[in-house]
């Protein structure tokens, strides 16, 4: 809708529904504060005339006073107060009373002149509605019902009264003059919502630009970090958030294990079943993967190949066992189907190492996991080893034993 709009050069009154409701719905932002503003300067304006109303004798001074208190004055108080509290179809209705009004009194006040005083009282009401033209933040229809208004009350004051012929004529002529001006006035707020409507449709399609390119970069940083089969996070995602997190364990002293699982004879089962059967089972053993490590502090990516690598945070090496053969439990009891219809067994054998000292190396650490890996495939398959320990119970250097046996 924006680019039509934009493109199409549509005015605001064609555009789409919703387009212009979110115009108007960021109206209160834009314009409550300038509106404020602007009737405020208009209301210094009433006050600044009162010693103009003074020196042209004592019967003006106190007509005016009467008439720009009486009517002038509270209709900008009202228009500030309106700005600040009420909607905006209100406040700018109301907007364009005082104008009208300081026009038509000035009018009133200038016809008790003659010569050059009554034109500087039709030219100061005139003055008015110009600058009310110029400086008012509505749109260019509000803005000729405020001029239509004042050239109303002008006009009428005009006819009113009973004038001496010249005094008439002269007037008469000044107001066509003027009435003419601020018609031709007009022409300005019609060119400034048109600049207004393309800047706003400018900004608001910038705004959706750049948050279309913040949600890709999301999503082009989401998809750095996993890997493509499985939907694990990738090798460089884990490479990260592991430093980290043996910062951390070393900083409060407690327990860290890495685990790396690898699927046994996965080879063989490619080279039995299909690559479409491998990616399937790959997929599978993520599924189970990320539901085990769904807890806090827990983290698995995939390696590379068939080999994924897990971390644990704030556990012992009982913890890490129990945690490593509910995993391995979990993926044999679920054989995978392949394409033919059959179900295969797959199984996974897992190296554990747990974080021993604070001078503990993150290379040393992931490479006594994958040693411990290592005898697990050596031992048989199809089992947890702790990286320590021989297959048999007792310590070893890089060797391990089943879970079963910790």
């Amino acid at each position: 809708m924006v680019e039509q709009a934009a493109e199409g050069g549509l005015p605001m009154r064609k555009w789409p529904a919703p387009l212009r409701a979110l115009w108007h719905a960021e109206l209160p932002a834009r314009g409550r504060q300038d509106l404020a503003f602007i009737n405020a300067l208009g209301l210094v304006a009433v006050l600044l005339c009162v010693p103009l109303d003074y020196s042209t004798g004592p019967q003006t001074f106190a007509t005016g006073l009467v008439l720009r208190l009486g009517i002038v004055v509270p209709a900008y108080l009202l228009a500030i107060y309106a700005a600040l509290r009420w909607s905006w179809p209100i406040r700018r209705l109301v907007s364009i009373v005082p104008p009208a009004c300081f026009a038509t009194v000035a009018t009133f006040l200038g016809t008790f002149q003659s010569g050059a005083e009554m034109s500087s009282y039709l030219m100061g009401a005139a003055l008015i509605v110009l600058m009310a033209t110029a400086v008012l933040p509505l749109r260019a229809g509000m803005l000729s019902m405020m001029v239509g208004l004042s050239l109303i009350g002008m006009w009428t004051v005009w006819a009113a009264l009973p004038l001496s012929p010249p005094v008439s004529g002269e007037s008469g002529a000044l107001l066509a003059y003027l009435t003419a001006t601020m018609l031709v006035a007009l022409a300005l707020p019609i060119r400034t919502d048109r600049m207004k409507d393309r800047a706003f449709l400018s900004d608001l399609r910038s705004r959706f630009v750049s948050e279309r390119l913040v949600a890709a970069n999301a999503q082009l940083r989401e998809l750095s970090h996993r890997d493509d089969l499985t939907g694990l996070p990738n090798r460089r995602y884990f490479q990260r958030i592991f430093g980290s997190a043996l910062e951390d364990s070393i900083k409060r002293g407690d327990g860290l294990a890495v685990m790396m699982i690898d699927v046994d004879r996965f080879k063989h089962f490619n080279d039995s079943h299909g690559h479409l059967a491998g990616d399937r089972a790959l997929r599978q053993v993520a599924g189970q993967l990320e539901r085990q490590f769904a807890a806090p502090g827990c983290t698995v990516a995939r390696y590379g190949g068939e080999e994924f690598i897990a971390l644990v945070e704030r556990c012992d090496a009982a913890h890490a066992l129990a945690l490593a053969e509910t995993i391995r439990q979990a993926v044999e009891e679920r054989p995978v189907l392949t394409g033919q219809g059959a179900k295969v067994p797959i199984t996974l054998s897992i190296g554990v190492a747990m974080r021993e000292s604070a001078n503990t190396a993150a290379g040393d650490l992931v490479a006594r996991a994958d040693s411990a890996l290592y005898d697990a495939k050596e031992a048989g398959r199809n089992r947890v080893q702790l990286a320590g320990e021989a297959p048999d119970g007792t310590t070893g250097q890089g060797r391990c034993r089943p879970a079963s046996q910790a």
